[in-house]
């Protein structure tokens, strides 16, 4: 499954700030830039996971209405920064690398990613998969 999401933020963002931070903080993952019109991010084997393309201010009003539609104009308008976030389809791990950049971005300048993606579950302890427990006595 490919996701695809755009990060409306407040800020004008630092996409390659953002980026350095995930591998700061321990994503398994390299940026890549050059020729191309958006960062490219791989991973350790060389495979694309996830394409950034450069923010696009939006300006007029209305514009995120147009674009998205109501509810998410209500939720975000004009003036913002817009990021398309863009994970390979093809590839294990990318959605769960390109929803973590939009958090990022999002966290580090303000904003709200569309479409909305339904809170990951926290992790689970073994303890409550149903695994037999210990007699209490």
């Amino acid at each position: 499954m490919s996701v695809d999401l755009a990060a409306l933020v407040r800020r004008e963002p630092d996409v390659y700030a953002v980026a350095d931070g995930l591998v700061a903080m321990g994503e398994p993952v390299e940026l890549a830039s050059g020729d191309f019109k958006a960062v490219r991010v791989h991973d350790a084997e060389g495979r694309v996971l996830v394409s950034i393309e450069d923010p696009v201010l939006v300006e007029a009003p209305g514009e995120v209405a147009r674009l998205l539609g109501a509810e998410a104009a209500q939720r975000f308008t004009a003036p913002a920064w817009w990021v398309d976030v863009r994970a390979a389809a093809d590839v294990p791990d990318a959605a769960r690398v390109a929803r973590r950049f939009a958090e990022a971005l999002v966290r580090w300048a303000g904003g709200t990613i569309w479409p909305d993606l339904p809170e990951e579950p926290p992790p689970r302890s073994w303890k409550t998969t149903g695994a037999p427990t210990a007699p209490e006595g």
